[in-house]
């Protein structure tokens, strides 16, 4: 039997978008290293042959928030006594589930516990479950920050009562883009958006911050934030996963290379 593998991941790039409260902005470059080899910007005792040019290296570097591009979040993100991304158990990582198309949601829409109840193909217990939300489109703008469809706690409840593996979504956290009380310390910028559009408070219909991805993370579920690529390709598919992390010690998350493998 044979198979193909589709990249769900977004790109990490010098400049790599985050939101505007969280800063420095992302740095991915290289350096060069020109010499022979035995002297200090180089490996001695390595050999010199066609394989190894001697006159240039490249070794890159990276600067950044962990939280960039698609990556998991660790339960120590939320609670002090969490563990760590480099103690998440592999097998959190990995499983077989499926991409749930709501591509249909719009701008602040909330993904309740009915849209898992009516979502194609049924999610089923132990399930890796990726939400499509068609937001990754978006990548990149202020609207994919500020307005993406989000979890909503009856959602994250009913993924937590399923005992699902592993949530991932395409959105810039487990939680509705406006759960992050007090947005006029937060983001005041969203806070007079959500009020000018609609006339409502947010912080009085959202006032708490992240309350999914705590109760997500409490619960051992693996949370990816930031899925893309070629999502729309398994959309509506049943397939299996892997979204493993660096080994970083003591990190509260880490970019992951989120993959759909689907049998052919």
């Amino acid at each position: 039997m044979s198979y193909k593998i589709y990249d769900l991941s977004q790109p990490i790039v010098s400049g790599s978008p985050m939101w505007p409260r969280i800063a420095p902005d992302v740095q991915v470059g290289g350096m060069a290293f020109p010499g022979l080899y035995g002297t200090p910007n180089n490996h001695p005792g390595w050999p010199i042959g066609p394989r190894w040019p001697s006159s240039f290296r490249r070794s890159s570097g990276y600067v950044g928030n962990l939280h960039a591009a698609t990556h998991i979040d660790a339960p120590i993100y939320c609670k002090e006594d969490g563990i760590s991304v480099d103690k998440i158990p592999l097998e959190n990582c990995y499983g077989t589930g499926v991409v749930v198309d709501f591509r249909y949601m719009k701008k602040w829409d909330r993904i309740t516990a009915e849209d898992f109840d009516k979502a194609t193909p049924k999610i089923e217990p132990g399930d890796f479950v990726v939400c499509n939300t068609g937001w990754h489109k978006e990548w990149a703008t202020y609207a994919y920050w500020h307005y993406y469809p989000g979890l909503v706690p009856s959602g994250a409840e009913w993924l937590i009562k399923k005992k699902v593996k592993a949530i991932a979504g395409t959105w810039a956290t487990s939680d509705h883009s406006l759960a992050f009380a007090p947005l006029e310390t937060t983001m005041p910028w969203l806070l007079n958006d959500y009020k000018r559009e609609t006339g409502k408070d947010p912080n009085e219909e959202f006032p708490e911050f992240e309350p999914c991805l705590t109760i997500l993370l409490e619960s051992g579920i693996s949370c990816i934030q930031n899925a893309g690529g070629d999502i729309d390709q398994v959309t509506g598919k049943r397939c299996k996963f892997f979204a493993l992390p660096c080994r970083l010690m003591e990190a509260d998350a880490s970019m992951v290379r989120l993959v759909a493998i689907v049998e052919e």
